[in-house]
């Protein structure tokens, strides 16, 4: 029924995450400092982190299953650099958890500076996501990491040629389904 690998549909909860983490961090600090909010707000900031975190461990666990999978089609080395990488989110994830938690439960008079140093590193570490999240892409885009999971069908007719000649026609189809609309 559902033969998709799981990593990649699970990899882009931490890489949202982690995205929107820094700029969550800093409106909710600035908030807070204005006294807009009230200090148990960042307590919505440690429970992003901890799913941050979690799904960052999820999306390593399923990336190793679908590893050996991948070997079939891309260099080792090739997976390798998207790997390390890919390791290394659980830990910067869990190392903002620990900040973010620091700024939730120190005293008022000194949170905010934890809370701002967590929002700027938060802002730091979407650079090494950045990276994993691009050597994901070209294991699929560049190296054809997907192409794994094609059925034997589609496998044997883009071997043969057929299936690009199959889709032409029907890109030209719809091409002239758009000119006379």
């Amino acid at each position: 029924m559902f033969n998709l690998p799981l990593h990649p549909l699970v990899v882009h909860f931490p890489i949202v995450l982690g995205t929107i983490l820094p700029f969550a961090a800093l409106a909710t600090w600035w908030a807070i400092r204005k006294e807009l909010l009230t200090q148990k707000t960042w307590a919505i900031i440690v429970l992003v982190a901890l799913v941050y975190t979690a799904s960052s461990m999820v999306a390593v666990e399923l990336g190793e299953v679908d590893e050996d999978k991948v070997e079939k089609v891309v260099a080792h080395e090739v997976i390798e650099e998207h790997e390390e990488m890919g390791e290394t989110i659980p830990w910067i994830a869990g190392g903002l958890l620990v900040m973010a938690s620091a700024g939730f439960l120190i005293p008022l008079r000194n949170s905010h500076k934890f809370r701002m140093a967590f929002a700027v590193a938060s802002f730091l570490a979407v650079i090494p996501l950045g990276i994993t999240g691009h050597t994901g892409g070209e294991l699929v885009y560049k190296y054809g990491a997907a192409t794994i999971h094609l059925p034997a069908e589609t496998k044997a007719l883009i071997q043969s040629g057929k299936f690009y000649a199959a889709h032409e026609d029907h890109d030209e189809d719809h091409e002239y389904e758009k000119k006379t609309s």
